[in-house]
């Protein structure tokens, strides 16, 4: 993914853990600036390590020059983590991007490589798509292939939140939306701390999973 929602942010932030993080398909390298940048949000007292890899080469280009990583490389999932482990691996908006049949063992090298934690943010709907005609170039790696549930990652072990509001496969979440298309409301920011803690109504899935006892 080449970026990903500001909404994220308040969710993901809090739930990563300790100092050394790899942010996996780091995309335009916003997630090093925020991890770089409001460490705080997780209870550290100095910036922590990060490092990243991306499928698409333009984008490793650009989050080299950002200065925010340790390391960046270019890789495609699935493929093996290098030789050190990581307190937190945050893919965001990654797994939408695979082949459904090799999510588990993407999820597989994830668990066993993370030392606390696997953070996860994937669309709460299917929403398959094309690659993406980005500022640094036709990027065909930003086609949407898969739908993760989050009924499925919850059979895995993780733990669900939701971030942003609308999630057109609940019915709870369409009445909810359309009775405010009626009164006439157009920013839905507000419920987004609702969805959250309900995450059927939730735009995107938050999935996170210990790795240790």
């Amino acid at each position: 993914m080449s970026s990903s929602p500001s909404f994220l942010d308040p969710v993901v932030l809090p739930l990563i853990k300790g100092n050394i993080i790899l942010d996996v398909a780091c995309g335009y390298g916003r997630w090093g600036c925020l991890l770089r940048t409001n460490y705080f949000e997780w209870g550290l007292s100095e910036p922590p390590v990060v490092d990243a890899f991306d499928v698409f080469e333009a984008n490793v280009k650009h989050a080299e020059k950002m200065g925010v990583y340790r390391n960046v490389w270019q890789n495609e999932l699935p493929c093996a983590l290098p030789g050190e482990t990581y307190n937190t691996i945050l893919a965001s908006e990654v797994l939408e991007h695979l082949p459904l049949s090799v999510v588990p063992q993407v999820l597989d090298e994830f668990e066993a490589r993370a030392i606390d934690r696997v953070v996860v943010t994937t669309p709460n709907f299917e929403c398959l798509r094309g690659g993406s005609d980005t500022f640094l170039g036709m990027n065909q790696f930003d086609a949407h292939l898969s739908f993760i549930p989050p009924e499925w990652l919850k059979k895995r072990g993780y733990k669900i939140l939701g971030a942003g509001f609308g999630n057109p496969r609940t019915i709870q979440s369409r009445i909810l939306g359309r009775c405010l298309g009626l009164l006439g409301v157009r920013n839905t920011s507000n419920l987004y701390s609702l969805s959250t803690y309900a995450p059927s109504l939730a735009n995107l899935t938050v999935a996170y999973k210990d790795c240790r006892p």
